[in-house]
């Protein structure tokens, strides 16, 4: 009689299953960890602070001598200073 309608409609919900399965797998597995890392990066660029050694991602080494919105300037030898985008640093330089 009317049985076909509700397992038309579990049918359905079976067939998108796979579909949510692989969203939460996405999220847990990719999007969640990079959150995480941007987090703990941008927590890291607002604690520097003049003085600290840090390491860029071209591998360049110096010392921070001011710190603006979205740049650092850095000294990487007596008298040679470069300025940087804060995105660039990647961590101390101790921790390598």
């Amino acid at each position: 009689m009317n049985s076909a309608a509700p397992a038309g409609a579990s049918s359905a919900l079976l067939n998108l299953l796979p579909i949510l399965l692989f969203v939460v797998f996405l999220y847990l597995l990719i999007i969640l960890p990079q959150k995480r890392r941007q987090k703990k990066h941008n927590q890291f660029l607002q604690a520097l602070k003049e003085g600290d050694r840090i390491v860029l991602s071209g591998g360049l080494i110096g010392t921070v001598s001011s710190i603006g919105d979205r740049t650092v300037e850095l000294e990487i030898s007596p008298n040679v200073l470069v300025t940087v985008l804060k995105q660039t640093i990647i961590s101390f330089a101790s921790e390598i």
